[in-house]
């Protein structure tokens, strides 16, 4: 089934990328989303028959290095630039509603240990 590029579409994917875009910006935006979908279409078209499915297209191997014990940043460190910290934790905007009402910038409290 092929993707309809709307204008909904192109406001969702800006909204899920933090894009503040015009709307002159997101009628640009949709001609750019119908011509990567047109590209990728056209890969259909393509015989690839003989070729082998591969997810790594070269050879690699593991570079392996002994496990050290080595000191890491001090807590007050690591924090210091954080926009949000409490308890030694980073505080992040909750990014997936527990429940309906939960909006995308309440403040995560840090979870209680068990």
């Amino acid at each position: 089934m092929p993707i309809e590029i709307t204008d909904d579409l192109v406001a969702h994917v800006a909204r899920l990328s933090r894009l503040g875009i015009s709307s002159s910006e997101a009628l640009e935006l949709k001609g750019h989303f119908q011509k990567i979908l047109d590209f990728v279409k056209s890969l259909d078209a393509l015989d690839v028959s003989g070729v082998d499915p591969s997810i790594f297209p070269l050879s690699t191997s593991n570079v392996f290095r002994e496990d050290e014990v080595r000191p890491s940043l001090p807590v007050e460190e690591a924090l210091r630039n954080a926009p949000a910290a409490r308890e030694g934790h980073f505080l992040v905007p909750r990014i997936i509603a527990e429940h309906a009402g939960a909006g995308a910038d309440a403040v995560d409290e840090p979870a209680e240990s068990a």
